[in-house]
């Protein structure tokens, strides 16, 4: 399943989840909807962020790349960015955005 984000929509909506993968949703389709070109599902806004960021993406590498945005030119990401490292707080320390999404994908689908 590719979660795409009409899903990740109606799923976060339901009772089915638990209260923190719903806030951990709600962070995604925020950070989703601000990205700056259209995102039908979550795996191409992780495309997307990998293809800017490089192979390594924690909390850590977020930090130093929003630091880094110029915001005259690339506001949207750095507003997409600065929501999705919100997600780094609900897992520990060194973490990678891979591991997490995974295990984000492993409890819609369960």
């Amino acid at each position: 399943m590719s979660l795409s984000v009409s899903y990740l929509e109606k799923i976060q909506e339901s009772e089915k989840l638990t209260g923190v993968i719903k806030e951990i949703i709600n962070i995604l389709l925020a950070a989703i909807n601000d990205w700056p070109a259209p995102i039908i599902n979550l795996v191409d806004y992780e495309k997307e962020v990998y293809k800017l960021m490089g192979e390594e993406v924690s909390r850590e590498t977020m930090e130093e790349y929003i630091s880094n945005i110029d915001y005259s030119k690339n506001a949207w990401e750095g507003e997409s960015f600065s929501q999705l490292i919100e997600v780094f707080n609900y897992y520990e320390e060194g973490k990678q955005l891979k591991e997490i999404l995974k295990e984000i994908q492993g409890e819609i689908e369960n």
